[in-house]
This record gives structure tokens, sequence and C-alpha cells, in this order.
């Protein structure tokens, strides 16, 4: 054999090696197909449910009926399916993998009632489980979101989560609400949460396009008025919503989460074949409950209406002679039952690495005021992609269309509550002249509400786009990169209109007086608001083992926001008629062009250890900055730290007799820190001027506030203990929760001498404190193959204080003649002023004419007083001044909610109790009934019940008589469904009956103590002046998937 045979030989032996351990590698590492399905404890699939290859990047998600397959290069051997999803326990099933193609994993999860297992988010790449975490998170699944009967998120929201009290300010079909998590965080700024969808951060503020001339509220502070921006974000697009409410939770958010952050995480598609959902529902609105009107046949003075009307009867005692009337109940004009319906559809589905999820909705609902609507166009699409095992990417898409139908809001006296409170109920409203026009009520120039209800228009639209891309690498075992983007961007536009009035209406009302001046009589606006804003995160996190028992997790990301917004009105009146626009006003009036841009960037560490997952131990550290501050205080640090300690994880503990009837017990303790790097405005540092129009030249106009370079972001810090307890295999569980809540460097404006050439300052000058405990149970009574029945219960107590404001007391000027205080030592935005002078027993004292007397005397501090009584008849001496006190809270003691659920076979039953407890509402509007002789206290002077100038005698002087009960509880949601099952090709077939505020219990004088007309303040709470009562609602549903 020659050399070149040889090497022939020699290079044929070589090849064939090589081929043979490729076909021995091939045949070691086979390509195999698992498969099976994914149930709950009743047997139904679960859908979205994580099917998990341990210690690989190999996995997939069931589909809408709990099936899943994945497809898995694996060796022979044995390994552990991960199965998880939220609301159930995590389970794992061992898969001995040979010589087989294919394989079958059929796992079947327990109930998670305290969610242990259950993943959550909290601003970081990765979730982590709840049994890890030192502080407390709640979490919201869809199905208890869209049973309420409701088409906002947050009022979805009410009563499902501790530590939240969220407040619908308004019965308006698009009216605010406001929400709280462990109380206020700031005065000067808002104190809601931050917001998420889907990792975008999104804009939930308040921008009036309509009723914006200050005319329409005077020159007194109104709070925050109209419609909030998550009511852009359809209910039936959420997958689940988490709460993170205290600082230790929200840390790693740093700045922008100093009150907290409530996470929307909207649906997803699944492997399978595509899935059709439809949902429709009709609704129907009314009012609850009305107030009683004054019944009396007489009235005191003269005629209603015409030459010599004389309706100010009550508040004129000199009036003695009578005239008969005709009553009415106004009521019955201004309120009707509004009709309204919700629609959705969507499809979802997915092959082994794409899934998607679009939906369409549509959504109109008429208020119980007439004339005034809802309506929102919604469309979202959600991608989920991988690329390969160790890439994947997301992409989001919602657009929606909103247009509401409104009438001025409660804080003018045209609103369509007030244009009904300010007025004797004796006019005939329909009333018209020989040419056919509304005549003029009574003498005082007020609006007739036919005109308001008829007449005044305000519309407002809205168009926005909320857009998300996220990108995940996993470039080795243990690390994971995650890309995110988001962009928040909409536009306001609102045009109001007020027409010129045919008789004699006042020009505070944008009316034309007695000689109805045609420069003076009629308004319009055009208002429009623009805001984008765009957030980039990335973040990396490396987990490993780092012995035998501990294990490590650490984090690090960036984030950097950017936003941007602009505002301008334009407004005139004396209006010709059918005229609508602000260049055919004959008087134009001073406009506005407000303009902002700020950005916000930061980054953080985070790590964490678990030992034997028995403890988990969680430190990080943050840095923000803001454009806002100056150079020297933009850049802030914030700690974090928490620990929980699992007790039921012991074998001592496994192995105890106990354990059989107390299966689980964590111990919690976190500490956090936040900031408020949006807390002044983009320009705030700076003394700015705005120009305007003065003589036909431009002026320039500084702000009354004095700039402060040096002001600083408010500081909170928190600390948090918890205790998480499981009975009965965990059929009865307690979660408990105490907090402490501290903020430092509180933002206030506090008042300067003139001679500075400004009024106020605005600094660091206080702090404030929160503090409180919360308490969860929940538990199942009864559970069998027919019949369960759930309960939860959830205890809310929160009292926040004013540590420091620099002064002893601020008193703040508000249009609904509210005395809202801020005072040393006391809760925020508490009621005070004067009050009724009483006996040792707490009974009015009384003259001998039967009058009730405020109480007098020297005022020596804000809560401190010297009475000064007649030695001889007991009562106030009239010649010292009227003393003050806090008269009320609008803090509730404790607020809770009980939810009891119920399903037999095919039927399902849910009831929610809301409860408010121990607070106050100033009731300025049953104080202002009595006063213009509507009411049932002004029926009764004009009845002799009463002597004659009774209410007169302490109706502008005693604050307290305006104090009324708000404590009540109240059937928030009760929702009725039997689920008729599948027909032909139609599944899932499911009829529902839902209400919403159908029954109150409560003391409450006026329509309802659930309102604000302060709106999303967070100064003004519980004050009643003109606010839309909310509304009781029924709908009857259908559901079905294709």
């Amino acid at each position: 054999m020659n050399q070149l045979q040889r090497l022939w030989l020699w290079k044929y032996k070589s090849i064939s090696f090589v081929l043979l351990v490729q076909l021995f590698a091939i045949a070691a590492t086979a390509q195999i197909k698992i498969s099976g399905k994914v149930t709950g404890a009743d047997g139904k699939g679960i859908p979205s449910a994580s099917v998990q290859v341990r210690t690989t990047t190999i996995g997939s998600v069931s589909d809408a009926n709990g099936n899943y397959d994945l497809i898995a290069n694996l060796k022979p051997g044995t390994y552990q399916l991960e199965f998880s999803g939220i609301g159930f326990k995590t389970t794992t099933q061992s898969l001995k993998v040979t010589t087989e193609v294919s394989y079958t994993v059929n796992s079947q999860l327990p109930d998670d009632v305290m969610k242990m297992d259950e993943v959550v988010v909290t601003g970081v790449s990765a979730g982590t489980t709840r049994k890890q975490l030192g502080s407390y998170i709640s979490t919201v699944k869809a199905d208890q979101l869209t049973k309420g009967a409701t088409g906002n998120v947050l009022a979805a929201l009410q009563g499902k989560t501790a530590g939240a009290q969220i407040i619908q300010n308004s019965g308006d079909p698009s009216g605010g609400l406001s929400v709280r998590l462990r109380g206020i965080s700031s005065i000067s700024s808002s104190s809601e949460p931050l917001y998420i969808v889907d990792g975008v951060i999104v804009n939930n503020a308040t921008t009036r396009v309509t009723n914006t001339q200050s005319g329409y509220d005077g020159t007194n502070f109104v709070g925050t008025i109209g419609q909030n921006r998550l009511a852009d974000i359809n209910p039936a697009d959420i997958e689940r919503i988490e709460v993170l409410n205290g600082a230790a939770a929200a840390a790693i958010y740093g700045s922008r989460a100093n009150a907290g952050v409530v996470q929307i995480f909207t649906k997803r598609g699944s492997i399978g074949a595509p899935v059709v959902s439809f949902s429709t529902s009709l609704l129907s609105s009314s009012l609850r409950k009305s107030v009683p009107v004054n019944q009396s046949p007489t009235k005191f003075g003269g005629p209603t209406d015409g030459v010599g009307a004389q309706t100010q009867d009550i508040l004129t005692p000199l009036l003695t002679n009578t005239t008969a009337v005709t009553r009415y109940d106004y009521n019955d004009y201004i309120f009707h039952t509004g009709i309204g319906t919700d629609n959705n559809v969507s499809v979802s589905g997915g092959k082994d690495k794409t899934k998607y999820y679009t939906s369409a909705s549509y959504y109109n609902n008429q208020g119980i005021i007439k004339n005034t609507d809802y309506r929102r166009f919604s469309f979202r699409i959600n991608l989920d992609q991988a690329i390969s095992d160790k890439v994947s990417f997301n992409i989001g898409l919602n657009f929606v269309n909103s247009l509401s139908n409104e009438k001025p809001d409660g804080n003018s006296f045209f609103s369509p509550m007030n244009s009904i409170n300010i007025i004797g109920n004796f006019h005939d409203l329909f009333t018209r002249d020989a040419l056919g026009n509304i005549k003029a009520i009574g003498e005082r120039g007020r609006v007739n509400p036919v005109s308001i209800i008829e007449d005044i228009k305000q519309k407002e639209e809205t168009n926005r786009i909320i857009a998300n891309a996220g990108l995940k690498i996993k470039p080795f075992k243990g690390l994971s990169v995650d890309y995110t983007l988001g962009i928040d961007e909409y536009g306001q536009k609102g045009q109001t209109y007020i027409p010129p009035f045919a008789y004699n209406a006042s020009d505070g009302f944008f009316g034309g007086g007695p000689t109805l001046d045609p420069t003076r009589n009629g308004y319009a606006s055009a208002a429009n608001y623009n805001f984008f804003q765009v957030n980039n995160e990335i973040n990396a996190t490396y987990q490993t083992k780092v012995t035998k028992d501990i294990s490590s997790t650490s984090q690090v990301g960036y984030s950097l926001q950017y936003e941007k917004s602009s505002y301008s009105l334009l407004q005139g009146r004396g209006l010709a008629p059918f005229v609508q626009t602000v260049n055919g006003a004959s008087t134009l009036l001073q406009g506005t062009d407000d303009r902002s841009e700020l950005s916000v960037s930061g980054y953080y560490f985070q790590q964490n250890f678990n030992y034997k997952s028995l403890v988990y131990i969680t430190g990080a550290v943050r840095m923000d900055g803001s454009s806002v501050f100056g150079k020297d205080q933009r850049n802030q640090k914030y700690y974090k730290a928490s620990g929980s300690y699992i007790i039921s994880e012991h074998e001592f503990w496994k192995n105890m007799s106990m354990s059989k009837t107390w299966n689980f017990a964590k111990l919690r303790l976190a500490y956090g820190e936040s900031g408020n790097l949006t807390g002044i405005g983009a320009y705030s540092r700076f003394n700015a001027y705005s120009s305007n129009s003065f003589i036909s030249r431009t002026s320039l106009v500084s702000s009354s506030t004095l700039a402060n370079t040096f002001v600083k972001p408010e500081r909170q810090q928190e600390l948090e203990f918890g205790i998480d307890l499981g009975f009965f295999n965990s059929r009865l569980n307690i979660q408990s929760n105490i907090y402490k809540k501290k903020v430092h460097d509180l933002l206030i404006n506090r008042f300067i001498a003139p001679t500075n050439g400004f009024s106020s300052l605005l600094d660091n000058f206080g702090r404030l404190e929160n503090k409180g405990f919360e308490l969860v149970i929940n538990g199942k009574p009864i559970q069998n193959k027919n019949f369960n029945w759930s309960v939860t219960g959830i205890f809310n107590h929160n009292r926040n204080k004013a540590v420091k404001i620099g002064q002893a007391l601020t008193l703040l000027s508000t249009n609904s003649g509210s005395p809202v205080a801020i005072i040393e030592g006391q809760p925020i935005g508490i009621f005070y002023g004067a009050f009724f002078a009483v006996d040792p027993n707490g009974n009015p004292l009384k003259t001998t004419g039967g009058f009730i007397q405020g109480e007098r005397g020297t005022q020596t501090g804000a809560l401190t007083y010297i009475e000064k009584r007649d030695p001889t008849t007991g009562l106030p001496i009239a010649t010292f001044p009227l003393l003050r006190k806090i008269i009320g809270d609008p803090n509730p003691d404790y607020t809770a909610s009980l939810v009891n659920e119920f399903t037999y076979k095919k039927a399902s039953l849910r009831v929610q109790f809301d409860a408010v407890q121990g607070n106050e509402v100033f009731n300025a509007d049953w104080r202002t009934r009595q006063g213009v002789g509507n009411g049932k206290e002004a029926e009764k002077e004009q009845t002799g019940i009463y002597p004659r100038g009774y209410i007169s005698n302490f109706y502008a002087l005693v604050e307290q008589w305006r104090i009324d009960d708000g404590s009540f509880v109240k059937l928030r949601e009760i929702s009725l469904s039997y689920a008729f099952g599948n027909y032909k090709k139609i599944k899932d077939i499911t009829l529902s009956v839902n209400g919403r505020n159908l029954v109150s219990w409560d003391n409450y004088k006026g329509y309802d103590p659930e309102v604000n007309a302060g709106g999303q303040s967070t100064i003004l709470r519980g004050i009643d002046f003109g606010a839309v009562p909310i509304p009781k609602t029924f709908s009857v549903g259908l559901s079905a998937k294709f």
C-alpha cells in the first residue's frame, strides 16, 4: 500500500469516526414533543398557564382550553416540568425521557388563595413569586374587574385591594376617580399612584378643556375636576392588575413612585387555534336616591316671578306676609334613566413562537343628567414573538377615541345640580313669553335649569395612542436582558357654548344682566391639550447558585422618561344668536398658552439572596435625576431593604401535627424610600413671566409665587411589617400589614411679606405622616364538586397627620365655602370653622325666642379658645367674635369590603359590600337648599315649627351646620351569571345580570355621601357642592367564544 492509499484510508476512518460521533450525539439529544393539559381543581382547563422545563430555557403556555405542547431537544434522563398560573399554586411533575419522541404530561393546579406562588412584577426584568417578597403586593384578576357594571377600570378596582381608598368623585358617565394608597403623599402635588400599562408609564392627569373660564369657579380654590385619563383603558382588555402600596414595594421605581404603583397587564395570546371572544351588555343607570323638597303651601313675601318678585324669603326675616305657591320637584326634570351598551370582541391564538391578541370595543353610556353621555372606541393588538430560545420580542398598540357631552361642573352656580339648589322650588320653569323664549326665574338673575339642560353645550374629545415594544435576550444560562420602550400620546379637544340668554341672567353666569348687554351675553371657548411621553427601560438580571443552599438574583437597570405637553385656550363672550365660535364673540377674553417639557432618568441595582426557600433578603439602591429641579438638588438616592421568613418551610414545621391545621406562616419586614421628582412644574424654579395684552401693547406679568432654585424633591420613607398565615390547607388565609410612612421636605406654599414683591414662597417647609394597618382574610367554607363558597374581607385603617407645616394654621378659600384647613398635628384637609354653643349635655343653647347660637369668646390658638358666656343667661356674649375649631374630618377612620362568591354547578353569584366609616362631608348643597327655601328645614320655618328668622340667624356664620355624616355601607356590586356551555360551534355561552351601587345604608342628608366637588384634589375631600350623585346601574350581558 503506497503512501497515497494510506492517506485516503486515514481520512476515511477519520470522517467515519466523526459521523459516528455525530450520530451518537443525535441519538443522545433527540427532538421530542411534550404535550398535555393544565386544569384547575374543578377540572376545567386553565388558559395561559406556564409550562417550563426546569434548568432550561424551554417552555410553553397553555391555550384557551388549557392544552399545551412544546418541542424540545433533550438528552435521555429525568426532567422536572414546572406548571404555574395566576391564582394557582406552582406544581412540578417528573418526566423521564427515553427513546420515545412523544410524551404526555397533564397537571392539575390547586387554587393558591394566598397567591404565594404567583409571579408578580416589581419593576425589574424578571418577576418573582409573592412568597419571596418582604412587602405587600395585591393582585386583581380579570374576572373580578368585569362583574361590576362599569366601564372604568378604577371604578372596577374599588374594594378589591388592601390599602387603597378609591372614591368616585362624580356620577357623570366620565366622572373622575381618586386613588389613595396608604394615604396622601403630598400637599402641593398629586397623591395619585404611578400607573403602568404593559411597561408603559401612562398619564392619569386631569386637564380641563371644558369648564375652562375662571368665572365658572370664581377666584377660589376648587381642586382638580373632570375626567382623568385612565377612563381610556378598557377593562375587558385587562388580564390582571398589581397594586404596590408601600415605598418598599415601589422603591425600585424611585422618584416616580412616591404614592405607590398600579401596574396593569393586558391580555396576551396563547398557543392554539384562533379563539374569538365576544361580549355585549345593556346598561341602565338611574338616580339611586333623591332628596326631599319643601312642600309648604306658602312662602314669605310677595310673588315668585315678575314685577316685585321676592325669592330669598328665608334669608330675609323682615318679610312676614305670606303668598300661596305651587311647589315643584326639579329633580324630576334634570334626571332621567340613562341607557348604555358595552361591546367587546377579541381574537387570540398562536403557534410555538408566535402569539397574538387583538380586540375592539365600543362603549356608550348616557348620564343620569339629561343630555350627557360618554362614548369610547378602543382597539388593541398585542404580539409576542420568539426568534429563538434566547431572543424574543413583544409589541403592543392601543388606540382610543372618546367623546363626551357634558354640562358645567358642580363648582359653578349654573351646573345642573346647583341650578336647582339655588332657587326656591316654586317657579314654573317652562313658562315662556310671547316669542316663545324661556322666562327669567325670580329677580336675582339665576339661570333657568331648562337653559342648562337644553341649551348649554360642552363637548370633549380625546384621541390616544399607547404603544410598547420589548426585547428579551438570554445570552447564557442565568442571565436575561430586557429592554422596554413605551409611548403615551394623546390630545384633548374641548368646546363650550353658552348661548345668549333671552332673560335676565347674571353677568357672573355669562348672561347680559337686566339689560341683556350684547357684549356680555353668552360665552364660547375652544381648548386643546396635547401630551407626549416616552419611557425607556433596560434591565439585566443574573440568577445563580452561590452554594448548595443559597441562590442569588442580581439586577441592574437604567430608565429615561421624557414628557412634553401644551395647553391652549381661546375664549370670548357676547354672542349673537346661533353663533357658537370664539371668533364670533364681541368681547374676547384673555386666553392661555401653557407649555411644559421635562425629563427624569435613573439607574438602580438590586440584590436578592434566597436561603433554602426559607429566608429571602433583598436590598436595592436607586439614583434618580429630574430636570425640574436645580442642578444641586435634582439627583437623589433611594434605598430599599426587605426580608421574608417562611417558617412553615422548615422540616420541623412540616413534621408537626399542627401543620395539617396551620400549614403556612410567613413573616415580612420591609423598608423603602421613594421621591417626588415631578412634584413641581417644569419651570417652577424660575421667576417666569407670562405675556398679556394691555392697552394694545404686550405686558409681562410675574407669578405671585417667588421662585426658589434651592427647592428639592419631597422624600418618603416607609417601614412595613407583615404576617401571612394559612390554615386548613390554605382554605383559610390571613394577611396583615402594619406600616408607618413619613414624608420629609414637604413642599408648601407659604405667605410672605408683600415687601418681597411676591405673595408666597414654595419651599420644603413641612413633614407629614401616615400610619395604619391592613387586614385581608379569605377562605373557602364550602368546597365540593357542585357547590363552592368563598369569602374575602378587607379592612384598612389609615391616619395621616401634618407633622410640620411651618405655621400653626393654613386655611384655604374654596368656592363651596368649605373651611378646609391644614393644622399641625392634625389630619390633612380637615374642616375648621365656627360651631354651635352647647350645654354640658351637648344640647344646643337657645335664646328665649328659640334661636340657636354660635359659640363666642377669645381665640387663643388654632385649637384653643376661651368661651365667653353671659353669667345670667348662660348664652354666648354677642360682642365677642365667633370661635373656631375642628368641626369635621373627611378622612375616614376605616374602610372595608366584604365579598361573597357562590358557585353551584353552572350558576355563580358574587356580592360585594363596601364600607367607609368615621368621616364627615361638608354638605354645602343641603345648606343652600334651606337658604333659598326648597329644603325641608325651610319648610319647618315656613310652617311655623321654627321661629321666623331661625335659619338666617346662623346661615352665613356657623359652618358646623353644613357638616354631615359621611359614613356608609354600600352594596357595591352584585353579579349573577349562568354558563349554558356549548352549542354547536359556539362555546362558553354565559348570561349575566350585574348591579352596581344599588343600595346605601347611611344617615346622609344629601343624595350620596360618596362624592367630592373637589374632584381628584389631594386636599379637598368630602365636599358636596353641585357634583352629580353616583347612579345605581344595572347591566344584562351575554358572552361567548367561537
